[in-house]
């Protein structure tokens, strides 16, 4: 679906090639990251909160409003939000290979966007979290998960890489302009079809705090129900961490370098999955313990989300 979209808009050719073979294997990358994304979504979800639960944060995934758009119209934002949510899987699923999830967090930093440069503080921040108690300094797993960025940072004078060239660190503020781009684009996917403002408003902001308080709900009964090693125990610190990070880098990118625009959707739309997947699977964790009226309520709202999104 993604590739056929991609085609038909036109925009997207490989350098040396001409005629339909361009037009043809142009689109693939952001095809194959399109379904790569939509995979490591079912996979972490599929651990964490069942296969049902995993099946449905895919379909929702490619269901959000700005999917297909990332999609058939980036060449940047698909290997970002693909690289993010492969970084996210190894974090939970071998919470101590810092080596790992570090590389690609420093592949993402360094190469594919300067939006991802908060990753590696992720990686960093995860791999000193992650040990058991009891257990040795997290010291060791820290440093491997600095080295793939001290590496890839020094080859990058010779390879290149993602930053703009005429890019310069200096303060420049507009923190209301970052946050008034974001917030739209993250309203976007919350309360799509809503253009009268004063609605949209109120939906997006009882939306979100909805998601909020299930959040926690699941998270409290989560912490208080599961070992310690769960991967559903691991989930919510790993997305809390790999989310903060994220926004952090983000908001640094905004401010500090000169020339950078406002966050567009291939910057925000990873923190927009990421907080689907853990929504997701809080609404698995809780789902058996609602009442026939309370799941009635759910489904009659996650499928006039459904049918608003694919109509949008």
């Amino acid at each position: 679906m993604i590739w056929w979209r991609a085609r038909a808009g036109g925009s997207f050719y490989i350098v040396g090639m001409e005629g339909a073979w361009s037009a043809r294997l142009g689109p693939l990358l952001p095809a194959i990251c399109g379904g790569i994304s939509a995979a490591l979504a079912l996979s972490i979800v599929d651990a964490a909160a069942g296969p049902v639960a995993g099946v449905a944060a895919a379909l929702m995934v490619v269901v959000l409003p700005g999917f297909i758009p990332l999609h058939s119209a980036s060449l940047i934002g698909p290997p970002l939000l693909t690289l993010m949510l492969a970084t996210l899987a190894v974090m939970l699923h071998a919470p101590r290979f810092s080596l790992a999830y570090g590389t690609l967090a420093a592949i993402v930093a360094v190469y594919v966007a300067p939006a991802g440069i908060g990753l590696p503080a992720a990686a960093v921040g995860w791999a000193y979290l992650s040990g058991s108690r009891g257990a040795r300094s997290p010291i060791r797993r820290v440093a491997f998960a600095l080295v793939p960025l001290l590496l890839l940072l020094a080859l990058s004078h010779w390879t290149g890489n993602g930053w703009p060239l005429a890019g310069s660190v200096l303060w420049r503020g507009g923190l209301d302009r970052m946050f008034r781009a974001a917030g739209s684009i993250i309203g976007d996917q919350l309360a799509p079809g809503i253009d009268n403002p004063t609605l949209r408003w109120l939906v997006i902001a009882d939306i979100s705090l909805l998601l909020i308080a299930l959040v926690m709900v699941a998270w409290r009964r989560v912490a208080r129900q599961r070992p310690e090693g769960a991967f559903l125990r691991r989930l919510f610190p790993a997305a809390g961490v790999i989310a903060l990070a994220y926004a952090a880098g983000l908001a640094a990118h905004s401010l500090l370098l000169t020339g950078a625009a406002a966050p567009d959707l291939a910057a925000v739309f990873p923190l927009v999955v990421v907080a689907l997947l853990v929504v997701v699977a809080s609404i698995g964790v809780l789902w058996p313990r609602w009442p026939r009226a309370g799941k009635l309520v759910a489904l009659v709202l996650i499928l006039g989300w459904a049918q608003a999104a694919i109509r949008g």
